[in-house]
This record gives structure tokens, sequence and C-alpha cells, in this order.
């Protein structure tokens, strides 16, 4: 039976998924959004509008271009109350690593265009992506007895593309409406086997990489020409991938293995915003505060789910169905739902200079992982600054200004301990925590 099962093996590693997050959710989008710590839903009026709130993007007179780049750095740590041991594991050890996080370099880019003639000051379009360097897309689905920091392990590392329509209703009140582009995998595996020659007959893969839109919506409210509210829903994103194998043994009978699952879930969010700028302040400040809801407690089981199947009068009669066959049935994560304020400020200390600051915090969505599942997150914090500085292009290429943006940012994930409630747990328990570093900047031109 070893070449049945280094054919499982190699059907199993053929199912991968795309992920579904984008690092937009995660860290921010644009040097603007990441200083402003994401509270951008009442605002919305750049490059970042069509994934923050695509109502916001109204008043713009002039189309605007941005290219960027962005860089996450982790020094995330997990402190395991037992080691990590060797392939077999002695007594009391385990031999599940803990699942690291890597370093996220990604490029954004961001365009808006308002329409004219008739449409012109009442429809605007905008169009933002974002994309990892090396990689299209980074998939990683880690087993969930390794400890792994949840909302980090691959999520970040997939491309992200977002459009916007903006349209102004009547004065004082714009709707918008998005789309997030995702994909879905849905492929097959057949193979043939003559098991008396030791060969494989035939070997058919087919693989459909197919895109699915996932919808947004906002509504801005401008009660004064210094006030602005705005709302934001966007709908959870879930990639559902499938690859379900057929092994046909002959006359001996046929295995069928069921791959699926769906994989960098990202919950419903719900934001509401407003930002001000104080008459009595010169129209030079901005205050810019947000509320968002995220509907974690819908998340699904984040494992790959495999089923084997044996058919067959010989597999039957050896009894050999009943030892191959079976499923995997994983834990529901119970996650839980969690609010996140966010508060921004921004300067403009000159006609050329604007600085900013931004503030978050989030709850853990996790549950103390007292059971067999290891899934990591912290209660974290966020502290983000940043500028715009405005400058004549030196080699006159550009005839009007252009914009250099740039932003830091650093997340606290303060340190938090899972206590297994079986001494006897081979994974163990842990301390975690750390942090992660976030630096972007981006040229924009308004043309």
């Amino acid at each position: 039976m070893t070449r049945i099962h280094k054919t499982l093996a190699l059907a199993a590693l053929l199912a991968a998924a795309p992920a579904g997050a984008n690092p937009f959710e995660l860290f921010g989008f644009t040097p603007r959004g990441l200083g402003l710590g994401g509270a951008m839903v009442g605002l919305a009026d750049d490059l970042a509008g069509s994934f923050y709130n695509p109502a916001g993007m109204l008043g713009h007179t002039k189309s605007e271009f941005g290219l960027g780049f962005a860089y996450t750095g982790s020094s995330l740590h997990v402190n395991r109350a037992k080691p990590i041991c060797a392939d077999p594991p002695t007594a009391g050890c385990s031999k599940a690593a803990n699942a690291d996080v890597e370093s996220m370099p990604r490029f954004e880019l961001g365009i808006i265009f308002p329409l004219g003639g008739l449409l012109k000051d009442r429809v605007v379009i905008g169009i933002s992506g974002g994309h990892p360097v090396g990689s299209l897309i980074r998939v990683q689905t880690v087993d969930q007895s390794r400890p792994q920091f949840y909302m980090y392990q691959s999520k970040p590392q997939r491309f992200a593309l977002n459009s916007g329509l903006g349209i102004k209703i009547i004065e004082g009140l714009s709707i918008g409406v998005g789309l997030e582009v995702i994909a879905q995998q849905i492929g097959s595996v057949k193979f043939e086997v003559d098991v008396a020659s030791r060969r494989f007959v035939a070997r058919d893969i087919k693989v459909d990489l197919n895109t699915v839109a996932t919808p947004m919506a906002g509504i801005l409210i401008e009660p004064t020409e210094n006030l602005k509210i705005g709302f934001s829903f966007r709908k959870e994103s879930q990639l559902y991938y499938a690859q379900p194998t057929d092994i046909d043994l002959g006359d001996i009978g046929k295995l069928t293995l069921d791959v699926a699952g769906i994989a960098q879930y990202w919950p419903h969010v719900i934001s509401g915003g407003v930002s001000w700028r104080p008459a009595f302040l010169g129209g030079k400040v901005l205050f810019t505060t947000q509320l968002d809801y995220m509907i974690w407690k819908n998340a699904p089981r984040d494992q790959v789910q495999v089923v084997i199947t044996p058919s067959g009068p010989v597999l039957k009669g050896l009894g050999l169905d009943t030892i191959l066959g079976f499923g995997s049935a994983d834990v529901p994560p119970g996650f839980a739902n969690i609010l996140i304020p966010r508060i921004g400020v921004e300067w403009a200390a000159s006609s050329n200079v604007t600085v900013r600051a931004g503030a978050w915090a989030r709850p853990a969505v996790t549950p103390d992982q007292g059971g067999v599942t290891n899934y990591l997150d912290n209660f974290t914090e966020s502290l983000s600054a940043g500028a715009t500085f405005k400058f004549i292009d030196p080699l006159k290429v550009f005839t009007d200004p252009v914009a250099f943006d740039i932003a830091a940012a650093v997340m606290i994930a303060n340190e938090r301990e899972n206590k297994k409630s079986q001494a006897a747990d081979v994974t163990g328990g842990a301390s975690y925590g750390g942090a992660l570093f976030t630096a972007s900047a981006m040229l924009r031109y308004l043309y």
C-alpha cells in the first residue's frame, strides 16, 4: 500500500487555495491611509477612496495617479512550554513547529478620474491595486496543531484589486459602490494506475482559476463644508477551492480523494467615520475618527477538508474500504466579533508640506487556545505617522507639482499566554506577542 499512500500525498499537494484578505485590510492603503491609522471612511477623498469609501472620491476635478511601495516586517515570537522535537518526537515533545511570519513587501497603485460632460462633478471612478513582490499569490494553509499567527500567516501575500464608483446624489450627499476582485480555484485530478506493472496509465489534471467580484458600498454626508460623515460596508471574502482526485486502480477498485475548503477568510466589515476641519484653525487641521465592526463569528474552519472514499469489490472484500475510508473533522475556530476604534489628525504646515498621525486598537479575535487548535492573535495597538511633500519636477516631465507621501507604523501585539486544558497535550501551551513594522511611500500626480 506504500505506492497508494504516495499517490494520495501527491494529490493532496496539488490542492492550493488563493488568498482572500488583502494587505489593505491589515495595514492600510496608501501612505496617507497608513499615517491616519486607517480612519478614512469619513474622508476617503484621495486615491484610497476606492477601497475605504468610494462615495468620498467626489470632489476630484482632476485625474490623479499614484504608484508606491510598502513593506511590513515582523518581530513576532512564540515561546512554547514544550520544546519542538525532531521526527519522531520523544515523550513530552511535539514535532509541530511554529508557523513563522515572513516579511511582506508589495507595490501599490491608485487611479482616480472624474467623468466629464453631463456627469461632470457628479461621477468619479477609482481603481486601487496591490501586488506582492515575487509572486502573484502566496498560499499557506497551516495545520491547526501548529502555533500560528492567524492574521499574518499568508493573508497579506496576495494580489489585491479594488474598483469604485462615486455618485453625487444631491449637494452634500454622495453614494459609492465598489468591487473587490478575488479568485476561486476549482480543479480535478485523475490518475489511472496499473498496479501489476507498477506504472501510471493516465495522469490528467485540470485547474480553473475563476474570478469572483465581492461588493462593497459607501455613503458620505456633508452637513457643512468642514464636516463629513461616512459609512461603508465590505462584504466578507472567502475563497472556495476544490481539488477532487480520482485514482483508478483498475480491477482493484478506485480511490476518490475529495479536497476542498475555504482559505484566507476575511469577515463582513461595517464602518462609520467622521472627519472635521475646524474653521477656527483656518481649515489647516483635520481630525478624523472611525469605528469598524468586524463579524468574525462566521469564520469557517481554516483547515483543508479531506475525505478519502474507496470503492470497488476487491477493496471492500479485503476490508480496505474501512481502513482507507475516512475524512477530516476539525474543530470550529469560535472567533469573536470585534470593534476597532481609529483616530487620525492631519496638519497642513504649508502649501507644500502636510504632516499626519494616527492610532487604532484591535481586540484579539481568537479565544484562548486550550484545546487542539493553535490559532494565535493578540490585543494589538498601532501608532503611525506620515507626511506629504509637494515639489516641482526638476526634469520638467510633469508640469504640475508632484506629491511624495511617506508613512510608517508600528503594531504592538501585547503578550498573551495560552494554557492547554490537558497537561499531556503534545503541543503544549505558549506565550506569544511582539511587533510588526510597516513603511510606505508613494508618488502622486494630478493632471
